[in-house]
Order: structure tokens, then C-alpha cells, then sequence
């Protein structure tokens, strides 16, 4: 992943110099929405764990198919 943000990084520094100017804010808010994608990644592993440990076996079951199972 970093080896692809590397090259992503120096693919924009390159459109900058071919145009002739650079935009450092566009580098940063490409950062920041990087580091916000990885919480929300990481966020969203978490969710899917505590789900995954809330929801028991059987628990999604209403009681009488619960029963004929028993039986």
C-alpha cells in the first residue's frame, strides 16, 4: 500500500511539473482523506467483530423453529 501511495505521489508531482505549478494543499487533503479512510476501515473491522461476538448462535431463530430443531 505505501509503495503504491509512493508512486501515487510522485505521478502528481509530475502532472505539477508538466503544468507548470504545484498545488501543496491538494497533496495534504489527499493525506488527510488517506488517514481518514484507514479509521474508517479500522472502525468498521471493529463493528463487524462486535457484531459477529453480540449475535450468538441461533439468536436470528424465532422460539418455535428453535423448538422443532430440538426435537
Amino acid at each position: 500500500m505505501e509503495d503504491t501511495r509512493g508512486q501515487m505521489r510522485d505521478l502528481i508531482g509530475k502532472l505539477f511539473r508538466d503544468a507548470g505549478y504545484e498545488v501543496p494543499e491538494l497533496l495534504d487533503y489527499i493525506d488527510k482523506l488517506e488517514e481518514d479512510n484507514a479509521a474508517l476501515a479500522e472502525n468498521a473491522r471493529k463493528w463487524r467483530l462486535e457484531a459477529a461476538r453480540r449475535s450468538g448462535p441461533g439468536t436470528g431463530m424465532n422460539s418455535r423453529l428453535r423448538d422443532a430443531l430440538r426435537e
